[in-house]
């Protein structure tokens, strides 16, 4: 292990009265690096803490922006105690690991709703609070602190450990979600001239972010406004930065973002996705919570079912249950390619009155009470095209086609919940073969995870920085173009997608 942050026992040279040397340059004599400092706070330690440890202690070592800092000093040997801890602040949810830095074993992992979603659902939501009422920044970095500290004090209990043994906390979060952290304005995140306050704000105290910790804050760097500290995170997941062909991170949520290449080039990109994705449009679309229907399927007699989380009874439908009603009822002939329903197909599609929208629409009525609208769908069908094509106009930039993806990434909750062959079937992943395919899940957290056990990872961050290169996808040759025509289900080039037209022609037989 190596990891990111460390301990160094010391048997200091006990002074005699003649040496005339003062306790911290005793203790920084004894690590024999030039490249360490000790802040004022632990200096307020020293006395009586070394003489009384009989010039026996315990430093602990954690990254600073030159070099490591002292953030703690124990009389004795604790050197078997060392700790971190690694955070994703995702828009909706903030997770937390716990790690033991000596083995590398979570110790504890937590995870709560962010409580920034009282003053907006989405980013852009909380972006404009700000802009109304620049007390809401306030606001908005207070929630942030007191999410992580719940986090803290979850997994510290958990693992039956003490927040000051943590020597390390590493952090991820799209720019937005770092800037809100750090009390900045991102406005100019989304707004001309797109030039925020930071991409890499750097280490810094826990303290200066009023954390409960005596350690100090590593961020993830950012590449550009759109692709945030949690995807170059991610990266370190993939082999990206080491393999001959080319393989594609692709994370999609509201947003989407990606990043496409191998050892020899990075392309990075991101655009909108869209919230119907995750059902957010959907009049009984929910978040993934007891009684949401998880999945859906249509069996040889035509029969829908539904299985909901919790096995609880149904109250609305995620993004999951959404993505298999559209591509089982894609497959069972009860929408069409350009996102029609076929009411002569099934009994559950029927006209109903939607409150949403305003209007009498046709719907599949997928449980009691709830339902699926035709507007709702193709919204969806949208969403997903715009999916697609930055997947599409990455390749034709690059002059490859699909089957040059020899891996493809799926990050995020999105990647991790949904299922793969319906999201194949519905056109929003490329029809390759499944085994190219590989789930990282939460690779933000993941990514911070793996840094704190690996301090060489350093290098590897430096190389995507380095090497990474933003398009701007509407900018692009053929972007509209690929745009419409991915307005299908799965597509309008049916060659495209073979394993979807072989399993509905089997279906339709």
């Amino acid at each position: 292990m190596n990891p990111l942050a460390q301990k160094r026992f010391l048997k200091l040279i006990k002074p005699d009265g003649t040496d005339g040397m003062a306790e911290r340059e005793r203790i920084l004599q004894a690590l024999g690096r030039e490249d360490i400092s000790i802040p004022v706070r632990v200096l307020q330690t020293l006395y009586p803490l070394v003489a009384d440890a009989d010039y026996e202690i315990t430093v602990t070592l954690s990254p600073a922006q030159h070099g490591w800092e002292i953030v703690r000093v124990e009389a004795g040997d604790t050197t078997a105690r060392l700790f971190g801890a690694a955070l994703d602040i995702g828009s909706t949810t903030l997770e937390m690991a716990l790690l033991d830095l000596h083995s590398g074993a979570v110790l504890a992992n937590s995870q709560l709703v962010n409580s920034q979603r009282a003053l907006g659902e989405n980013i852009l939501d909380r972006i404009v609070a700000v802009r109304e009422d620049a007390a809401n920044l306030e606001v908005l970095r207070s929630c942030a602190v007191a999410d992580i500290t719940q986090l803290l004090r979850l997994c510290c209990q958990e693992a039956e450990i003490d927040a000051e043994e943590i020597g390390v906390l590493v952090v991820a979060g799209n720019t937005t979600m770092m800037h809100f952290l750090f009390g900045c304005d991102p406005w100019l995140v989304f707004q001309n001239p797109y030039s925020p306050a930071f991409f890499n704000p750097g280490i810094v105290r826990a303290q200066e972010l009023e954390l409960p910790l005596v350690c100090n804050v590593f961020s993830m760097p950012a590449v550009a406004n759109y692709l945030g500290a949690d995807i170059t995170s991610g990266l370190l997941m993939t082999d990206l930065d080491s393999r001959s062909e080319p393989a594609m991170l692709l994370d999609i949520g509201t947003n989407g973002e990606l990043a496409f290449g191998c050892r020899d080039y990075l392309l990075l990109g991101a655009g909108a996705a869209g919230p119907a994705l995750e059902g957010a449009v959907s009049e009984y679309g929910m978040r993934a919570e007891p009684g949401a229907i998880c999945a859906v399927t249509i069996d040889q007699n035509n029969q829908l079912h539904c299985e909901t989380i919790g096995d609880q009874p149904p109250k609305g439908i995620c993004g999951s249950g959404i993505m298999d009603l559209i591509a089982q009822g894609f497959l069972a002939g009860w929408i069409s390619g350009d996102g029609s329903l076929n009411p002569e197909r099934s009994e559950r599609i029927m006209p109903v009155w939607s409150k949403l929208h305003e209007r009498q629409l046709p719907a599949i009525m997928y449980a009691p009470g709830l339902y699926f609208t035709e507007a709702d769908l193709k919204e969806w069908i949208k969403c997903k095209a715009a999916a697609f094509t930055m997947v599409a106009t990455l390749l034709d930039h690059c002059g490859l086609t699909k089957d040059d993806i020899g891996r493809l990434y799926l990050a995020g909750g999105f990647g991790t919940h949904y299922h793969l062959e319906s999201a194949v079937t519905t056109g929003l992943y490329p029809d390759i073969p499944r085994d190219r395919f590989t789930v990282l899940g939460n690779s933000s957290l993941k990514g911070a995870m793996l840094l704190l056990t690996d301090r060489d990872q350093l290098c590897r961050l430096q190389h995507f920085q380095d090497h990474g290169v933003y398009l701007q996808f509407g900018e692009m040759e053929r972007f509209l173009e690929n745009m419409i025509a991915a307005e299908f289900l799965p597509h309008t080039d049916r060659s495209l997608y073979p394993s979807v037209v072989t399993v509905s022609e089997s279906v339709g037989s």
